[in-house]
């Protein structure tokens, strides 16, 4: 039996998680503006931040798919 809930959330934060991983991948020529410059070496741009949070997102999601899914195991036992 497919739990369609389940599935759609693994979905998207397998989704978020591959976005967020791209735009922490990207070069330096497509971050966007500096937030928080610690060296001429190191900075923390725009498009880092959106991927730290795409990941995060991404992670929730997952835990919350596993959470409707363990609601779902454990009502029908």
């Amino acid at each position: 039996m497919y739990q369609w809930r389940v599935i759609a959330l693994s979905a998207l934060a397998v989704l978020l998680q591959i976005a967020g991983l791209f735009s922490l991948a990207l070069p330096e020529s497509y971050e966007g503006p500096t937030l928080y410059a610690f060296n001429e070496l190191h900075a923390i741009s725009a498009l880092d931040g959106l991927g730290t949070i795409l990941l995060i997102t991404g992670c929730l999601v997952a835990w919350g798919a596993g959470t409707v899914w363990q609601r779902q195991v454990y009502a029908t036992q």
